[in-house]
């Protein structure tokens, strides 16, 4: 019953996304009036970006480009994945959402081939909002660049709502911020009940042992909004992925400790359950050294792949409460609210 419970106001929600589901990349060519409903009758309008910049918008904008992976994600779920001409990699999963994505040209990966993007002139350009010299460089350029900056999940929702009045699909990103903001509350409910002293501890470890997710990072809220408890809350750091040692961490004894699904790692799974020092973990000696899905789509980066994240470890905490099931039906149904399809559990590797 707490399955039909949620699921029903989303048979709502889905439907609308049917409507505007791609034939192609995510949403149909024809833009709906609602989209511009707070459109003026100029030919731009402004925006405030996530850096705090003031930036002038085409109306209608066409052609987008960007070199920081991140931003792709946000505008194919948008709807969006035609009008790119520049993107800063391709891959399988991509091309399958949008399939003109295999031809789509880079500029530079993370930095941007200024020659080229001078070429292209885009309508618009996407990037990381704390790379403000690349910002300011592509506007002097004469081409509008925004940056973002989807760092926690309030930032997530409004990098969606940003980028939704940027390119004109105000009603797309609603649709996509209410569906998160649902999954929270969800999650959240499930565990209300649970006292504080029968919840489980967790940290999430980055790309070298020692080094944890802070109290004031994505992967932090993760664990709480699953009802976990964070055993790093209280580390409030500027660096990205403080180092506490493997001492602090021996001293918390977490119940759980997932991993970050980072190419840069540099140990593995293997290397903590097989080593001695680690083995009276409690999370060691009861198998609960877990690797964040997915391979192709990381559920805990910023994104809105991250409902699947904690919706993932709510599974993994506490399995009598939110089942395999459910939480199997809850991919499915992410991947065709955000992007018109679906995978099979082995393709996206969770």
């Amino acid at each position: 019953m707490r399955l039909l419970f949620y699921k029903k106001p989303i048979a709502i929600v889905l439907s609308i996304v049917m409507l505007l589901s791609i034939t192609s990349c995510g949403s149909t060519k024809k833009t709906n009036s609602a989209d511009i409903e707070n459109a003026d009758l100029k030919n731009t309008f402004t925006i405030t970006d996530q850096a705090g910049r003031t930036v002038e918008i085409k109306n209608n904008t066409q052609s987008i480009a960007v070199v920081f992976g991140l931003a792709t994600n946000f505008i194919l779920a948008l709807g969006k994945g035609e009008n790119f001409v520049a993107i800063s990699s391709s891959n399988d999963m991509f091309n399958r959402i949008c399939p003109p994505l295999a031809n789509v040209n880079t500029i530079g990966k993370g930095r941007v081939d200024m020659e080229a993007m001078a070429k292209l002139n885009p309508d618009v350009f996407i990037h990381r909002a704390t790379d403000v010299d690349t910002l300011k460089s592509v506007s002097a350029l004469g081409i509008p660049s925004i940056g973002i900056a989807p760092e926690s999940t309030e930032e997530i929702l409004q990098t969606v709502l940003l980028l939704g009045k940027v390119l004109g699909v105000e009603e797309r990103a609603n649709i996509l911020m209410d569906y998160y903001n649902e999954r929270v509350e969800f999650a959240k409910n499930i565990t209300s009940n649970i006292p504080v002293d029968k919840r489980y501890t967790a940290i999430v470890m980055g790309s070298e042992i020692g080094k944890v997710a802070s109290g004031n990072m994505l992967q932090s809220y993760l664990i709480e909004t699953a009802g976990g408890i964070n055993m790093a809350k209280d580390i409030e750091s500027k660096e990205i992925w403080p180092v506490v040692g493997a001492e602090k961490i021996f001293q918390w004894n977490p119940d759980f400790i997932f991993l970050t699904n980072s190419i840069a790692s540099k140990y593995n799974l293997d290397d903590l359950m097989t080593d001695p020092a680690w083995s009276e973990l409690n999370a060691v000696k009861n198998k609960r050294v877990l690797l964040v899905p997915s391979d192709r789509d990381s559920w805990e980066f910023p994104g809105l792949a991250t409902v699947l994240g904690f919706l993932w470890m709510l599974n993994q905490m506490y399995p009598a409460l939110y089942s395999e099931e459910e939480f199997l039906l809850e991919v499915d149904e992410f991947y065709d609210t955000a992007y018109g399809i679906t995978f099979t559990k082995d393709y996206l590797g969770y």
